[in-house]
């Protein structure tokens, strides 16, 4: 029982980290937009002041290493599944 109860705790962690770059994706993406460009005149205006801010790059670093990370789930998902395809 309590190897079972490990590998069920390995996965609940890596399945958190996953969610928590979903999460950390989807709301950065849209904070950025919030906040860095804003969809107006004045947003345009000041989008090249505001692109270059420190919270504007902390954005764009979640929200580029999130869809790296994301991209890396599926593709180790995917590998997995076809693994145990192809062995069965």
């Amino acid at each position: 029982m309590s190897m079972i109860f490990q590998k069920f705790k390995i996965l609940y962690e890596l399945c958190a980290i996953y969610i928590i770059w979903i999460f950390l994706h989807y709301i950065s993406a849209h904070l950025y937009v919030y906040l860095c460009n804003p969809l107006s005149i004045i947003g345009f205006i000041t989008s090249p002041f505001l692109v270059p801010a420190l919270h504007c790059q902390a954005l764009r670093w979640i929200i580029s290493n999130g869809a790296v990370n994301i991209t890396a789930m599926w593709i180790t998902l995917g590998t997995w599944i076809i693994t145990k395809l192809v062995v069965k």
